[in-house]
């Protein structure tokens, strides 16, 4: 009775986000009118005077009241929570009758992945993005109140509503979560082994909470596009869920990253697959949309580039999910290939952004204004960067969907793996950071080149000194590791130079260089932070390809393997039993200057609900770099097959990462802090 509960709320939600749109019809209405101007039925009418009054192209004020704007959004979000809930329950309690459970759970599972099994399968994702994309809706009304109504905050509402209603329809009719078998089964057939893991659990929910963020600003992009209203009040309004959206798809990318080195035991973090490209491309056109918004707040350029960027963003994430949701590409991962074709989302998806392209097609000629900058400006190397960005993302979208076109013409069924990717992503992503390198010291509308000059020269000696250093080390290393090292060095320096320069150059004020540190403000320490986290991900990424080393080799009980700085002792196999597998676990004991440092226990597991086996690294985290060990069958001599990488510097692109997602955590953090504090810091 619980899931026809969840069932009947899902429904509800249909018909509300359909309300939602069509009360807000009115005000779309007379937007879409007003760009794209009468039709020639309407001539008449307008010859007579005789058009209604709300399509005469009149604006009212901002309502001082919002009583007639949250309710909607309020009862779809306390819906989409009783649906989630509902869902969620049918997993706890092991419900069969539901065909999602059956196919995700068991008996024996635990019952943290369980309940981490309701966001996995095609359905729960599809309500779990439902459901955060109504609490998205109603955040955006919530705000829409304070900042005063307008209707533009109706048309935005109304096509969040569209937004929802395509959604969930798409959830009914794709994969219904709670529909019903005819005959349930005694038990069900197990979550895939591949993602009992919390890492992998809560991927999925922090992407679509990401995806949730971008259609709020695909929702405000497409209302003010009539009235070309992209202004600095529409570049305010969008900050934080531009900086929130970014900082939950960075979450669900690092996460995708460490899930792939630690649980797939092949010791890399990136494969370029379906599912991986699917998060990158929103994150990539959402850092560019990023730049390119706060260049408009500040100048008001770049007003139809701004806008396609919001509209791609959020585009590139609902394509992404179709793209892993079908089955159309392959190879996939056997735990993420659907079950079905994912055609009412991808109906959606076409219906959305061909009308929101077609507006825009229609509208950017009202955006354009004579303001213009300087080459040597801060907007020039932002616009750039952009560029780059959409290239990097649009060449990830042809590496990812040329298969599928190959199979389509000539029946060829081919994969497109990382060299692709790598080779054709090399020429925009090394002068991408070269220009994020001068990103900090670059002044607004114009600046001079022997000011530029002086201002990079340490920075420049900087990364010279780091790329001869490296390559006297390592004289044989291939260049491009070098080129990565040397461009990192110039991007950290560059960015801590200018910290320097800000805060013990600059007049303190009389009260000291904290004071100095809080007048930088959250988005310069937000850019900051970034541009240091992506400078140390790309040393250890580049430092790791340089100094790898790997030994596989068939290894007996007292064994010890040498390999970087560490000695590995090989105790044996101890075959232990599980929750819901069995394993068959080594023992590995970690030397360094000849001291115990850690013990690895890599393992074989055996999931007899599936049938399935897999390899379970493990890791060690040591100040010189990652030791990454796993361990397989038997080999013919009677040892067993053990394989040892080392990766310098790992640790560094884990924590690259991490100050990447601190930057955007102060960023939204220290304006909800001085939002309500109140206490004269600028919030810029």
């Amino acid at each position: 009775m619980i899931a026809e509960f969840g069932h009947f709320a899902l429904i509800l939600i249909l018909a509300l986000g359909t309300c939602q749109a069509v009360l807000f019809c009115p005000a779309l209405f007379r937007a879409s009118y007003r760009a794209l101007g009468p039709t020639p039925a309407m001539a008449p009418a307008i010859a007579n005077g005789s058009l209604p009054d709300g399509m005469t192209g009149t604006t009212g004020p901002a309502e001082t009241s919002g009583f007639g704007v949250w309710p909607l959004p309020f009862a779809m979000c306390v819906l989409a929570i009783i649906a989630e809930a509902a869902l969620i329950h049918s997993f706890i309690v092991s419900d069969f009758t539901l065909p999602v459970v059956a196919g995700y759970s068991h008996s024996s599972t635990p019952l943290i992945y369980r309940i981490g099994a309701a966001f996995i399968p095609d359905s729960g994702a599809m309500l779990f993005w439902v459901a955060t994309t109504t609490l998205a809706t109603l955040l955006f009304a919530l705000q829409s109140v304070a900042r005063g109504v307008t209707e533009q905050d109706r048309v935005a509402l109304g096509i969040l509503g569209i937004v929802v209603a395509l959604l969930v329809a798409a959830t009914i009719i794709d994969a219904d979560p709670f529909m019903r078998s005819g005959m349930a089964p005694l038990d069900g057939s197990g979550l895939d082994p591949e993602l009992q893991d919390i890492a992998g659990m809560i991927r999925g929910p922090i992407l679509y909470a990401g995806l949730a963020g971008l259609s709020v600003i695909f929702a405000v992009t497409f209302a003010a596009l009539p009235g070309a209203k992209l202004d600095r009040a529409w570049s305010e309004q969008l900050r934080p869920w531009a900086m929130v959206s970014w900082t939950f798809l960075g979450g669900a990318i690092a996460i995708s990253a460490y899930r792939a080195y630690t649980e797939q035991a092949w010791g890399n973090w990136w494969y370029w697959d379906t599912s991986e490209n699917a998060l990158l491309l929103p994150w990539l056109l959402t850092t560019a949309f990023v730049h390119c918004r706060a260049v408009l707040e500040k100048t008001d350029t770049l007003k139809p580039w701004t806008a396609l960027l919001a509209l791609s963003a959020f585009g590139a994430g609902w394509f992404g999910t179709f793209l892993v949701r079908s089955d159309l590409l392959g190879p996939l991962p056997t735990a993420l290939l659907s079950s079905g074709d994912s055609v009412a989302l991808l109906v959606g998806f076409c219906v959305l952004f061909a009308g929101a392209y077609f507006m825009f097609w229609r509208c950017a000629g009202g955006m354009i204004d004579n303001k213009d900058f300087s080459l040597i400006s801060r907007e020039s190397g932002m616009f750039l960067n952009s560029v780059m960005l959409s290239v990097a993302a649009a060449t990830v979208l042809i590496g990812t969907i040329y298969p599928l076109f190959l199979r389509w013409f000539d029946g060829d069924i081919i994969t497109v793996g990382p060299p692709f990717f790598v080779q054709a992503l090399i020429p925009i992503g090394l002068p991408l950071l070269f220009l994020m390198g001068f990103a900090p010291t670059l002044r607004w509308r114009n600046d001079e080149a022997w000011q530029i000059g002086r201002r990079m020269k340490l920075a420049a000696m900087m990364s010279l000194i780091v790329i001869l250093f490296v390559w006297m080390r390592f004289i044989n290393a291939s260049p491009l590791p070098l080129l990565g090292i040397g461009l990192a060095a110039w991007v950290f320096t560059a960015a801590l130079g200018d910290l320097w320069e800000r805060l013990w150059r600059q007049p303190d004020h009389g009260e000291g260089k904290y004071r100095n540190l809080q007048l930088l403000g959250p988005r310069y320490l937000s850019m900051t932070f970034a541009h240091i986290g992506i400078a140390i991900l790309i040393a250890g990424g580049s430092a790791s390809a340089i100094w790898e080393q790997q030994i596989s080799l068939s290894a007996r009980t007292g064994q010890s393997i040498q390999i970087g700085p560490y000695n590995l002792q090989y105790e044996g196999v101890a075959l232990l039993p599980g929750e819901n597998f069995a394993t068959r676990k080594a023992t590995f004991i970690v030397y360094r200057n000849a001291q115990p440092v850690a013990e690895l226990f890599p393992e074989v597991r055996y999931y007899p609900i599936r049938g399935i086996e897999t390899k379970e690294a493990d890791i060690w985290h040591g100040r010189d770099g990652d030791l990454h060990v796993s361990v397989g069958e038997r080999a013919e001599d009677g040892g067993r097959v053990v394989t040892v990488r080392f990766l310098p510097m790992m640790p560094w692109v884990w924590g690259g990462m991490l100050l990447m997602l601190i930057g955007g955590a102060i960023s939204i953090c220290t304006r909800i802090v001085l939002r309500y504090k109140k206490n004269g810091v600028p919030a810029s």
